[in-house]
């Protein structure tokens, strides 16, 4: 794949968040504790932009995902400048915006809604008694104001609930205020990941987030990041995971199976790492915290390169990255030496990794109940 090819992008404009989700990657252990290797330079400026993603290089995008691994969009001060960059170069694109929305003011938001072909997804997790549980620091009012604010002036909005056990029960509700405040469409997905036992700013536990009843519990096993917080040993030095080796015997993914190559996307984070989908770009930062980062500077060392060649500058264009290719990735997507991140989100559902990585999880997450 070359930058000719590519018509999607996801973008990460901002590492910073102004909520403190706990099953975030962003704070390990589910605390108030930010990853040590996200900065505060994580974040893109508008003159940035147009050295690194200039004009001429943007006209065959057709579609920007502006959706945060770690951060928000809302917390970048030139966000509005940086996506009507993109509607310059693209005028016809579709821009579709994921948030947490408890952020600006009420005019800004108006401003937002009279930038054509955008879609903000507003994220809320129930209603205010139980959207903060998940959505911590976030003010279910203050969204709400946001979203009535950015419908009125004509914008193009979705509420977004993910479903826990705790908020189970508000589905139709929310559902209901959600039409009749204006918006578009209301979407009701299940969480993903793991059970956690979120913690307070001083590392004490305050409650479990469970997924909802009947779903299956899938994730990254961070039992050794729960033993780690308890013994307050320090996060800086790297917390170290053995990789989950690719056996011979397991189905691997097909190319079909990567969106990266089947919507011809790339994505790029707030550090301006460049990397084909997000999970293999997030371990630009995760590094040694994640368990699927050995395997990835394995592969990225012996394709003759380092993190550094992977993050677009003022002299580096994100083009010059996608150009030089990713062939290093991609080749070995169907091979027993896949990347592991590729393994784990792009293998068959019913794969022998996928049912491998479950009991493991179950196992773990029997360990973590008895020590909580």
């Amino acid at each position: 794949m070359n930058w000719s090819n590519i018509t999607s992008l996801h973008l990460e404009i901002s590492a910073l968040c102004n909520a403190v989700c706990p099953q975030c990657t962003r704070y390990p252990a589910a605390s108030y504790y930010t990853h040590p290797n996200i900065s505060h330079d994580h974040v893109w400026s508008i003159d940035n932009v147009r050295k690194r993603l200039p004009l001429e290089d943007l006209v065959n995008i057709k579609q920007y995902l502006l959706n945060g691994t770690v951060g928000d969009f809302i917390t970048n001060k030139d966000a509005l400048e940086i996506i009507k960059h993109f509607k310059l170069a693209s005028p016809t694109s579709f821009i579709l915006i994921n948030t947490n929305g408890s952020a600006r003011s009420v005019a800004w938001w108006q401003e937002l809604a009279k930038i054509p072909n955008v879609k903000v997804n507003f994220a809320l997790d129930g209603l205010e008694d139980t959207h903060h549980l998940y959505r911590r620091n976030t003010n279910w009012q203050q969204i709400i104001n946001n979203a009535k604010a950015y419908i009125q002036a004509g914008g193009a909005a979705e509420w977004t609930m993910t479903i826990f056990k705790h908020n189970q029960h508000q589905v139709e509700a929310c559902n209901q205020l959600a039409s009749e405040l204006g918006f578009n469409n209301f979407c009701a997905r299940h969480s993903d990941r793991t059970i956690v036992p979120a913690r307070d700013k001083s590392g004490n536990f305050t409650h479990w987030l469970e997924p909802a009843d009947g779903t299956p519990v899938t994730g990254v096993n961070r039992e050794e990041l729960y033993k780690l917080e308890r013994k307050e040993l320090n996060f800086k030095n790297g917390v170290k995971f053995k990789t989950t080796p690719i056996h011979n015997n397991i189905p691997l993914p097909s190319l079909n199976n990567c969106d990266s190559l089947r919507y011809n996307s790339i994505y790029i984070g707030g550090n301006w790492s460049v990397a084909p989908c997000c999970f293999l770009g997030a371990l630009s930062f995760t590094k040694e915290s994640d368990h699927r980062y050995e395997n990835f500077y394995n592969a990225l060392t012996d394709a003759g390169l380092t993190i550094d060649d992977l993050v677009a500058s003022d002299s580096l264009t994100v083009k010059a990255i996608i150009d030089r290719g990713f062939d290093w990735v991609y080749n070995r997507i169907t091979t027993d030496t896949a990347l592991t991140a590729c393994a784990q989100h792009c293998h068959p559902d019913k794969s022998n990794f996928r049912a491998s990585r479950n009991n493991e999880l179950k196992s773990t997450l029997h360990h973590i109940v008895k020590d909580v």
